[in-house]
């Protein structure tokens, strides 16, 4: 579990640079592409195009670090009314079923990361096995954390028996 969290601590710093500086070069390639375009009418070719790959791992780099700060939006209306050995169980079956899915994008996102190794962007000429990245890098990200949350959930449950152990033990009048 330190491991995780060690691992975690130094991606989510870099998730938060990442996401600051592409939020940043975002900002000012629009100012400057809408500069470009209605000011001096000779508009940016690449400017959309950067703007939709760095946009693309803002994305997958916020995801992660929502995951681990638990930000997703979850209907909880229903679940919330539920008993708390239940919620646990159905939101341990959700987070295993997070991170499935989020093995199969990984293997997906490689697999499409590998096909397009060679192929260039058309308005920059950039590699685009650099924006295809975010995929299963990102997924990666969210998957570490998704398993932390099983972490310790489980370490939780087992905290939570043993306490319950040892009260029915004195309750009981023997010591364990």
């Amino acid at each position: 579990m330190k491991v995780v969290n060690s691992i975690l601590k130094i991606m989510d710093k870099l998730a938060k640079f990442i996401i600051i500086i592409l939020m940043a070069s975002m900002s000012i390639i629009a100012f400057t592409a809408v500069f470009f375009r209605f000011i001096l009418n000779n508009p940016l070719s690449w400017s959309e195009e950067a703007a939709r790959y760095m946009m693309a791992w803002v994305t997958f780099m916020g995801a992660g670090l929502a995951m681990g700060q638990k930000r997703h939006i979850g209907v909880t209306l229903i679940v919330s009314r539920l008993s708390k050995r239940v919620r646990l169980a159905i939101n341990t079956f959700a987070e295993l079923i997070i991170a499935i899915f989020m093995v199969i994008l990984i293997w997906q996102g490689i697999k499409l990361v590998w096909d397009l190794r060679t192929q260039v962007s058309p308005a920059m000429h950039f590699p685009m096995i650099i924006p295809y990245l975010c995929i299963p890098i990102g997924c990666f990200y969210i998957l570490l954390h998704t398993i932390r949350l099983l972490l310790e959930r489980t370490s939780d449950t087992l905290s939570t028996a043993d306490a319950e152990l040892t009260e029915n033990a004195f309750e009981g009048g023997t010591k364990p």
